[in-house]
């Protein structure tokens, strides 16, 4: 799925939530939580809380070291979205 090379990071995420939305209807809810942390790191860096609390919503059954991965990716990605 080819996506405009001048986009910002986050561009790219919400386009491709919009598609799974379109695409995948059991996949809407999480999709559209993905939608709205993206737009809210837009106007803030969130949390490393709301970055688990993210994690914890959208992945539950996580393994602790999964979890902490994630959430630390999370944080890089958001360091790297903002810039």
């Amino acid at each position: 799925m080819p996506l405009a090379s001048d986009a910002a990071p986050l561009d790219h995420i919400i386009e491709l939530a919009h598609k799974i939305i379109d695409a995948c209807p059991s996949c809407a809810g999480t999709a559209s939580a993905i939608v709205m942390w993206a737009n809210e790191i837009r106007e803030r860096r969130p949390s490393r809380e709301e970055l688990a609390a993210l994690v914890d919503a959208t992945c539950p059954g996580l393994a602790d070291d999964q979890r902490t991965s994630l959430i630390d990716g999370l944080r890089a990605f958001v360091r790297f979205a903002e810039s």
